[in-house]
């Protein structure tokens, strides 16, 4: 399996994951953030991808790449660039703030 056309795809749709994750993290902090980037912001790039560049839907079709495999590809690789991200803000902002807490 070429794996190369997956992670062009994430490319793609991740500066509207990270917007998404950004805004969901601000709004309602570190937790739901990270809940927020891996659900809605992977729906919502999905979304965008589908809005703004629906003709290179095309090009994966052509390689025999379907939307659901997309999406499975596009969720894990999320998870694994993600969390590391999310347990260092974690992290550091418990040693700023002082609280441990998860909400």
């Amino acid at each position: 399996m070429n794996i190369r056309p997956h992670i062009q795809f994430y490319k793609e749709i991740f500066p509207f994951v990270a917007a998404f994750g950004s805004v969901g993290t601000i709004a309602f902090g570190i937790l739901y953030g990270f809940v927020f980037f891996l659900t809605f912001g992977l729906g919502f790039g999905f979304f965008a991808f589908n809005t703004f560049k629906k003709a290179q839907w095309y090009a994966y079709q052509n390689l025999g790449i379907t939307r659901w495999q997309l999406l499975k590809s596009s969720f894990l690789m999320n998870v694994l660039l993600g969390l590391p991200v999310y347990i260092f803000l974690f992290i550091l902002i418990s040693f700023i703030l002082g609280d441990f807490s998860l909400t």
